[in-house]
């Protein structure tokens, strides 16, 4: 079983439309609905309000479940999907204002699809770097 501790690279993800809506939230209104409606219900790893460690290893990449601590989220071993790393076809960092979406493209055609916010943008973009050394 793989360690979330020994990861090359990871970085704390959240489910499309969690940062938005939390921030349409503050927001109020028919606007902060409209905020959060807008999330993509495709490539879907994350259930709502869930929060993930994603890890990527020398032959796979890992969502590991996460718990949100008092300053930091912190990585727990439990292993909500995993692929392995020749899978990947493509792995790319969009950057938003008030948060980037980390995508990861796989053969078979599915996608996984994260919100990251803008503290973990970082480490989602080493990530991608180094996906995409490997992808085909």
């Amino acid at each position: 079983m793989a360690d979330h501790r020994v990861a090359t690279v990871g970085t704390f993800v959240e489910p499309m439309g969690m940062i938005r809506s939390a921030v349409g939230g503050a927001i109020g209104g028919a606007v902060g609905a409209a905020v959060a409606a807008s999330g993509s219900a495709d490539g879907a790893v994350l259930a709502r309000g869930q929060i993930g460690y994603l890890g990527v290893f020398p032959g796979e990449v890992i969502l590991f479940a996460a718990k949100r601590g008092a300053c930091r989220p912190k990585p727990t071993d439990a292993v909500i999907a995993a692929a392995p790393r020749p899978v990947v076809r493509l792995a790319q960092v969009n950057k938003g204002k008030i948060a980037g979406v980390l995508e990861i493209h796989l053969h078979d055609g599915t996608a996984w699809r994260f919100e990251v916010p803008r503290v973990h943008l970082g480490g989602a973009q080493k990530v991608a770097a180094v996906l995409s050394r490997n992808a085909y």
